[in-house]
């Protein structure tokens, strides 16, 4: 056998080793970097850090050893850096900026002179005596982005994507991705590419130069290998990726570049840091060449790990993943998978309900009362399959498959086959007990019983079954295919089997879910009832609903909460309002308004005219509402003893969110929110509070002012002084603090 075809079978052996090992530690390897081959004078290099092959400083030493030892040994000529499993590597080890972030007494300095080492050892790597290539068997998104680009050249599987998604961690990159990446693409592509953080796959990579070859997997290594090879005896030019200047273009047009970027984000991204220190980044390596530009990111890079942004986004990327933490996970023996889903209700959510579980793969019937409601449930699926599949860019026989998927019907036939029943009907306890009774006569014995319902206690719909343990609520947002939470609520009875099939079935569907207990509006709607009653009650004392949008905008709500009812609709509004008063009614606030407008019929963007008015679908203030809002200030009884017109943006703020930092302190406190950080993932995902905040109890923690204390003292502020010292009680138990609020205010626990 020649030399070439020994080296050929030698490498074939590896790939098969590293392919079939997968993404778990095998034991074999006892370094997070190690070299597997030193076969034909190429050195191979593996990353095995499970579960992704994150960049923790364990792996950049680990990294520098292995090259230094491939350097000393006269028999390597070059390098090829591969991950184990199905990452590259996926990122910087985000755990260790967590620690990092909450350190007693850390500066940036310190943080600088974090990043700076590893960047001393991505520089040696790339400007070392033997050249690398840089073997992306799937994910290299972030540090390992970055730390392909200071390979001389770049091969992949089909399967790759590589990008620079820090930004959304409220961070920039940090190990010279500002100042590579442009000088391998250009700084046109690789700054829409950096600020959305959204990853290029193999096809664009390659396009785009930043692959030089695409591979089949069990090339890989033979064609990386072969490419050091023929680097190192010159038959290839070797590319230092930092001393590159042919894509990277003069500064002027550069400039134009960033600047129209800045002004992107003005208005997109008023409220952040990040992009605003990328560009600065990108703009100083362009200008003063690529040593400056290093030394820029690496000064911004430390003051965003500490900024507040920062901070709020990389707690809830580890609150978004935590969801499940110490939950039933493994089905129990004989649990049949669900794959046969029946919708009840053709409506909004029904139809939403039936695409999400179309579109990853499961049986579908969607049951309406009479074929006229039939048919316009599947003109609703339809159509709206048809605007996922422009927006995906799906081929045309993708709808036609889908749809053949779905059974729609006005009876109750083949449900002695479906594995789950999803009711999505009117928010009426009566009609949902009825519809459960015969469910239970008409389904498997094994088959889940859930409800979308938004608000009304699932123990309640169902008393009249013997089916409790297969009882769940499944409370989809709207809407339903496109929203990402998914809030399960568990009654005392339901099953561990159930929570387990549920939360298996909500990540095939693509869903965050969160397991909540059972009471009146589970956590999303009942911490955020409070929201809206603190913005009427702001109205009924003076401030005028705009106002008052305008300020929670500005604080970074995706929209005000007046244009929030008026998108969701008045009438759903009053109907969720009259469950919830029934309820907490202790506790409430209810402005004449909202009761005005419903008699006027002005039901919001259904109606074209609600507390806005509709033009083209763009809400616009409506002179129309004053006398309605004048004759509602009037009839208010119990409305605050303060003048609402005069309070700041931030008393605004605080007057419509403190209530629900409250009420969701008051869930945590009754057992019904497993934890603080579940309440967070609920706030964002459900109701649009910003990510880059933390979620509404983060926030409230890491107050500016004085965190818990702060929240508590201004709440006490505003149940005293707003209440007229006491004498109006309805505005007093509105704002009163709740227990837990109070200790977590004194530091207890």
């Amino acid at each position: 056998m020649s030399s070439a075809s020994a080296a050929h079978a030698r490498v074939s052996q590896l790939v098969s080793h590293l392919t079939a090992s997968g993404s778990s530690s095998s034991g074999a390897q006892s370094e997070a970097v190690s070299i597997v081959s030193r076969a034909h004078g190429v050195a191979v290099i593996l990353i095995d850090n499970p579960p992704v092959n994150s960049l923790h400083p364990k792996v950049q030493e680990g990294l520098k050893r292995c090259y230094e030892d491939a350097v000393n040994d006269s028999s390597i000529k070059a390098v090829v850096i591969t991950g184990k499993g199905a990452s590259f590597v996926a990122g910087a080890d985000i755990a260790e900026l967590h620690k990092m972030q909450y350190a007693k007494g850390i500066t940036p300095k310190q943080v600088e002179a974090f990043i700076s080492k590893g960047n001393e050892i991505f520089n040696r790597l790339e400007q070392g005596p033997k050249p690398i290539v840089a073997a992306i068997n799937g994910t290299a998104l972030g540090g390992g982005c970055e730390l392909a680009l200071i390979a001389s050249h770049r091969v992949a599987t089909p399967n790759a994507k590589i990008g620079l998604p820090e930004l959304s961690l409220g961070i920039i990159p940090g190990l010279g991705g500002t100042q590579r990446l442009p000088r391998v693409i250009g700084l046109k592509a690789a700054v829409p590419a950096t600020l959305t953080g959204k990853p290029f796959n193999a096809k664009q990579a390659q396009a785009l130069g930043l692959l030089d070859a695409v591979v089949k997997p069990d090339e890989l290594l033979q064609t990386a290998g072969k490419l050091a090879l023929d680097i190192a005896a010159g038959k290839v030019p070797r590319r230092i990726t930092s001393k590159l200047t042919n894509k990277i273009e003069p500064y002027e047009f550069a400039k134009a570049v960033i600047e129209g970027a800045r002004a992107q984000a003005l208005t997109k991204n008023r409220n952040l840091p990040q992009p605003f220190a990328y560009l600065e980044a990108a703009e100083e390596g362009a200008k003063n060449g690529f040593d400056a530009g290093l030394a820029k990111e690496q000064s911004l890079f430390a003051g965003l790990v500490l900024h507040p942004v920062s901070k709020s986004l990389i707690h809830f990327f580890f609150a978004s993943r935590a969801t499940t933490k110490n939950l039933p996970s493994k089905l129990p023996a004989g649990a049949k998978p669900i794959q046969t889903v029946a919708v009840l209700g053709g409506g909004t959510m029904g139809s939403g309900i039936a695409i999400a579980y179309l579109l990853r793969g499961y049986n579908v019937i969607l049951k309406e009362i009479n074929e006229k409601l039939v048919l316009a449930g599947v003109e609703r699926i339809l159509n709206d399959l048809q605007r996922v599949a422009k927006a995906r860019k799906m081929p045309p026989e993708a709808i036609v498959f889908l749809m053949r998927q779905l059974t729609a019907q006005s009876t109750y036939d083949n449900f002695d086959k479906v594995d789950l029943v999803v009711e999505a009907v009117l928010e009426n306890l009566k009609l949902k007990q009825d519809i459960f009774a015969e469910l239970e006569k008409r389904c498997p014995p094994h088959a889940i019983l859930a409800s979308n319902t938004s608000t009304i206690s699932l123990a309640d719909i169902g008393r009249n079954t013997k089916a409790q343990d297969r009882i769940i609520g499944l409370h989809f947002f709207s809407p339903a295919h496109v929203m990402p939470l998914l809030e399960i609520i568990r009654t005392d009875k339901t099953s561990e089997a159930t929570i387990a099939l549920a939360l298996q079935m909500s990540k095939k569907i693509g869903k965050t879910p969160v397991v909540v207990g059972d009471c009146v509006g589970f956590t999303a709607n009942r911490a955020f009832f409070p929201y809206g009653q603190a913005a009427g009650l702001l109205v009924d004392a003076g401030a005028e609903p705009t106002r008052i949008d305008k300020a929670l905008e500005k604080f970074g709500m995706p929209m005000g909460v007046f244009r929030m009812a008026d998108l969701s609709g008045l009438d759903v509004f009053k109907h969720v309002s009259g469950t919830i008063n029934a309820a907490y009614g202790e506790r409430c606030y209810n402005s004449p308004l909202g009761d005005a407008l419903f008699q006027a019929k002005r039901l919001g963007q259904k109606t074209g005219v609600g507390y806005y008015k509709y033009v083209k679908g763009k809400p616009v203030a409506d002179p129309t509402l004053q006398p309605l809002l004048q004759a509602a200030r009037q009839a208010a009884t119990n409305k605050a003893a303060i003048d609402a017109s005069k309070l700041s943006d931030e008393e605004l703020v605080e007057a419509t969110l403190f209530p629900v930092v409250n009420e969701a302190l008051r869930i945590r406190q009754e057992g019904f929110a497993l934890s603080d950080s579940d309440v967070d993932v609920v706030s964002v995902m459900g109701y649009g509070s910003p990510a880059w905040r933390g979620g509404v109890l983060h926030w409230a923690a890491e107050h500016p002012k004085g965190g818990y204390k702060y929240v508590r003292d201004r709440l006490q502020q505003m149940s005293q002084q707003w209440s007229g010292n006491g004498s109006n009680k309805q505005v007093a138990e509105f704002f009163k603090p709740c227990e837990l609020l109070n200790k977590k205010a004194e530091g207890r626990k």
